[in-house]
């Protein structure tokens, strides 16, 4: 019960707290993140493949938030796979930069892609994979305030790759 509310409360944080925009090196949070996952990872094989990411404009607290809950779900929805591939890249566009994650592990329907940046919208039962079911929400929140777009493409078995977009110039 404490972690979904302290899950509740950083959802409403990130709604309240002002965004403070800065230069935010993408690539510098997500070595930073995966070397924290790391450590909890020594008896999993995971292979990284994380493309040079671009600095951006945003928050980094905030991003460093978005960016932790995708790859902790990354990491998390490869839980059964003998071998776990996580993949983080970026594209660029004429306005926009667009970030994904990419993952090869127990993926979604796809009918239900919607659901997936819900409040408590899970669509893996509790005792599959733990969570909160605030994770999402809060990276789509997050990616909003930024003038962004969050979406998820994925097949059930088959991985699932998350992306979102931050305008080049806040």
């Amino acid at each position: 019960m404490n972690t979904l509310i302290d899950a509740m409360l950083e959802l409403s944080r990130t709604s309240r707290l002002p965004v403070l925009v800065r230069l935010v090196d993408l690539g510098q949070l997500v070595s930073a993140i995966r070397a924290e996952l790391e450590v909890d990872l020594l008896e999993r094989q995971v292979r990284w493949k994380i493309d040079a990411l671009p600095l951006v404009a945003g928050d980094q607290d905030l991003l460093r938030q978005v960016m932790q809950n995708l790859l902790v779900n990354a990491v998390k929805y490869t839980g059964k796979r003998d071998e776990a591939l996580i993949e983080v890249w970026a594209e660029e566009r004429a306005d926009e930069w667009t970030v994904f994650v990419r993952d090869n592990g127990a993926g979604f329907d796809p009918r239900f892609q919607e659901k997936l940046f819900g409040v408590f919208q899970r669509l893996h039962r509790a005792d599959e994979f733990a969570g909160t079911g605030v994770g999402l929400a809060t990276v789509r929140r997050i990616v909003h305030r930024h003038g962004g777009r969050v979406w998820a493409q994925g097949q059930v078995e088959a991985g699932a790759t998350f992306a979102f977009s931050l305008p080049k110039h806040l």
